[in-house]
C-alpha cells in the first residue's frame, strides 16, 4: 500500500511567490540561493495542515505567521487575494482530491481575514464530483461563517474527511540542538509538535513502547555505523521524570562512558531527530537542510537512505530543502525530483521550476550527471565570485 501524497501545488500571492504551479514527486529536493523562499514554500504545506488541525483554522494559521500582511506577497498589486490549491493522490486507488482555498481581508469590519473561495473536488477514474463550493447560501450575509474554513469542521468535511486527515498528517522538522538541550519552551501559538525539536524527547517518551523500541533499535544500528565507539542509545527518565536520551560509549572504564543529550554534538542530535522523524508512519515529511552539522560521507548517503525509508514505510512523501552538493551527488536522484527556486523573470518575487522542465538540466541528468553538477550550480548567486574581495 502506498501512502497518499501531494501531487501538485499552486500558489498565488503566497509570501515570496506571486505565482507557482509545480508537480511534486514522492521524493523532492528543493534547491535555491539563500533568502529565495525555500522555507516559505515548505510553509505552504504547513499552512494547509494548520487549517485542519485541532486548535487551528484560518484565523489561527494566519495569526501564528504574523497575520495576513506577513503571508501576502509584496508583489500582490491589483489582486490582493492569497490562494493555495493542491491535488492529493491516493496511489492505491488512483483517486485524487483537489482542495482550493483563497482568502483576503474584510475591510468593513476591521481587516478580518475571510474565505474568498473554498472548494473540494473528488477526481476519480470515472469522473469528478464537486463536494464543497464556497461561498454558498449559508455564507452570504454571515461574516462569521466566512472567517472559518469548512475543511476543519467535522459536520462539513464528512464526505472528504480522508483529505482533511491527510493534510493534518503533514509534519516538519528543522531541529535546533540548543533549544532541545535548554528545554526552551515552545511558542504559545504553535498548533502541532514543535518543528525545532524542543519536545522531541517528550514525543519519544510518549510513543507506544513497542513502536518506540523498534524505532530506537534502527537508530542504534545506524549510529553504530557512523559514530566512533558508540555502543547503545536508550531513553531514560531522570529523578524528576523528565525524559533523556542516554548514549553509552566504549571506554577504558569497565562499564563504558555515558552521555545524555546535553553532551551530544549538534550533528548527533540532528541525526537522531532525522532518523526518528523518518520512521513516522504519518503523512508527508518536510525536512529543512538535514545535512547541517553532518559529515560529508554521511550526507552523501542521505538521499538513498530516504528512499529506502520510503519503501519500508509504505511510500511516505519526503520534501527536502538543501544547499548540499554532497546530498545531491547521488545519481539515483531524478530530474523530476528536483525543484529549483529562483528569482522571477516576469512578475518579480520568486518562481519554481521542476528540473525535468529545464532542457539543459534534463539532458545532463539523463546522461548520468548528478543534480549537484547539473542543477545546483544554476542556483548560485551571480555576484558570489566578488564575495571574497569585499574586505580591503
Amino acid at each position: 500500500m502506498s501512502a497518499m501524497r501531494f501531487e501538485r501545488i499552486e500558489l498565488k500571492n503566497w509570501k515570496n511567490f506571486p505565482s507557482v504551479d509545480v508537480k511534486l514527486a514522492s521524493r523532492v529536493f528543493l534547491i535555491g540561493p539563500n533568502a529565495i523562499g525555500k522555507s516559505n514554500f515548505l510553509d505552504a504545506f504547513r499552512f494547509l495542515r494548520d487549517l485542519v488541525v485541532e486548535g487551528g483554522g484560518l484565523a489561527q494559521a494566519l495569526k501564528s505567521r504574523g497575520g495576513l500582511g506577513r503571508v501576502r506577497s509584496l508583489h500582490a498589486h491589483r489582486d490582493p487575494e492569497v490562494a493555495l490549491k493542491t491535488t492529493v493522490l491516493n496511489p492505491t486507488s488512483g483517486a485524487r482530491w483537489c482542495y482550493e482555498v483563497s482568502f483576503t481581508h474584510e475591510t468593513r469590519n476591521g481587516h478580518v481575514p475571510v474565505v474568498a473561495l473554498e472548494r473540494v473536488t473528488a477526481v476519480e477514474p470515472g469522473g469528478s464530483r464537486l463536494l464543497l463550493d464556497r461561498p454558498n447560501d449559508n455564507d452570504r450575509g454571515d461574516l462569521k461563517a466566512r472567517t472559518q474554513v469548512a475543511i476543519q469542521q467535522a459536520p462539513a468535511n464528512k464526505t472528504f474527511r480522508e483529505l482533511a486527515d491527510f493534510l493534518a498528517s503533514v509534519s516538519y522538522l528543522h531541529l535546533v540542538p540548543q533549544l532541545l538541550r535548554e528545554e526552551a519552551p515552545p511558542p504559545a501559538e504553535r498548533l502541532t509538535a514543535d518543528p525545532y525539536g524542543r519536545d522531541l524527547l517528550g514525543i519519544i517518551r510518549d510513543t507506544n513502547p513497542r513502536a518506540r523500541n523498534e524505532r530506537l533499535k534502527l537508530i542504534n544500528s545506524v549510529l553504530k555505523t557512523v559514530v566512533p565507539d558508540f555502543l547503545e542509545l536508550k531513553m531514560q527518565p531522570d529523578s524528576h521524570g523528565r525524559p533523556h536520551l542516554v548514549v553509552k560509549f566504549e571506554h577504558w572504564r569497565r562499564y563504558g562512558a555515558r552521555q545524555d543529550e546535553v553532551q551530544f554534538s549538534d550533528g548527533t542530535l540532528r541525526f537522531i531527530g532525522f532518523l526518528w522523524a523518518l520512521q513516522d508512519k504519518a503523512g508527508p515529511l518536510l525536512l529543512e537542510e538535514p545535512e547541517l552539522s553532518l559529515h560529508p560521507a554521511i550526507v552523501q548517503r542521505l538521499a538513498p537512505f530516504i528512499h529506502r525509508a520510503q519503501v519500508a514505510g509504505g511510500g511516505r512523501q519526503v520534501i527536502v530543502s538543501t544547499h548540499s552538493p554532497d546530498l545531491l551527488s547521488d545519481e539515483g536522484i531524478a530530474p523530476e525530483e528536483v525543484l529549483l527556486v529562483r528569482p522571477g523573470t516576469r512578475t518579480g518575487g520568486s518562481e519554481i521550476i521542476v528540473g525535468a522542465a529545464d532542457e539543459a538540466i534534463l539532458q545532463l541528468m539523463e546522461s548520468g550527471i548528478p543534480a549537484s553538477e547539473a542543477a545546483l550550480p544554476r542556483t548560485n548567486p551571480q555576484q558570489v565570485p566578488d564575495f571574497g574581495t569585499l574586505f580591503p
